[in-house]
């Protein structure tokens, strides 16, 4: 029982959303966050027939209208079936499932000027694998949803090709790009808006400071559950309890006047510091 109530706060603190597009200084400027894609790959592998089916959902916003295959988890941010087809057989037999949860590390780049989005979702575990998929989103407004194209499995890294509106600048998301392009016969910085308007570049995912923060949290959450168990290892589970809550609060209690006393250590030789240089007159 007390395992169970271990695990079920480690998930919780671990658990985390895929990116929210509306706040990311590329994505917000594309139309990724109003759709979801899927699509299949048939590819003729004699004698059998090979059907790859995708679903790819990077935004938050969409995850209500994400519905991807039983066989892939909702909160999954891509996710990859294998399936061959066999003549004398009626049932497709499945041989891979891939998924990408919403945890792992993402690498954006966008070209503003052929409205194509390069996504990079880095060391997925599969099996004794780990594996980055690399997504190339080109824009095509004629389509009414995402189409993926193709499909490559290379070493360590899946390559996918999809085209649709996704990948389209959102009306004005490349005003800027038009007014800083030079007038005519002002060519000194042409080069370098040329430049700065091809690519650019960010890391999806949580800051540095958000996972010390979380490893400070399960640290500290840890070293309660641990002492809170080994002083009532003979009791029952409201002992535990008891115990885990009254160290938890005894702890977040003293934490204000720790930080305090820490803060007015620093700045304090700080201040002494700064006058160690003067004498007393």
């Amino acid at each position: 029982m007390k395992l169970s109530i271990a695990l079920y706060l480690i998930s919780t603190l671990l658990t985390t959303n895929a990116i929210k597009c509306s706040n990311h200084e590329i994505l917000q400027n594309y139309n990724i966050m109003d759709y979801s894609t899927s699509g299949e790959i048939d590819k003729n592998t004699p004698p059998s027939k090979t059907i790859e089916s995708w679903w790819i959902n990077i935004c938050e916003e969409n995850k209500d209208n994400f519905k991807p295959s039983n066989e892939c988890d909702k909160n999954d941010i891509l996710c990859g079936i294998t399936q061959i087809s066999l003549p004398d057989e009626k049932n497709l037999l499945t041989t891979q499932i891939i998924e990408f949860g919403n945890r792992l590390a993402l690498e954006i780049d966008s070209n503003d000027d052929e409205e194509t989005l390069f996504i990079t979702i880095k060391s997925n575990k599969w099996g004794s694998f780990n594996l980055d998929a690399n997504i190339e989103w080109k824009c095509d407004s004629n389509l009414k949803s995402d189409e993926i194209i193709d499909s490559i499995w290379d070493d360590n890294e899946i390559s996918l090709s999809v085209k649709g509106p996704s990948a389209c600048l959102k009306d004005g998301g490349n005003n800027n790009n038009n007014n800083n392009k030079p007038k005519n016969g002002d060519d000194k910085n042409s080069d370098d808006n040329k430049s700065n308007n091809k690519k650019s570049k960010s890391n999806g995912g949580l800051s540095w400071f958000t996972w010390l923060f979380i490893y400070a949290l399960l640290f500290t959450f840890f070293y309660l559950l641990i002492t809170s168990y080994m002083n009532t290892s003979g009791g029952n589970l409201d002992d535990f309890r008891h115990e885990f809550v009254e160290r938890s609060t005894q702890l977040f209690v003293s934490l204000p006047g720790f930080c305090k006393e820490v803060i007015a250590k620093i700045f304090g030789s700080r201040s002494t510091s700064e006058r160690g240089g003067y004498s007393a007159v």
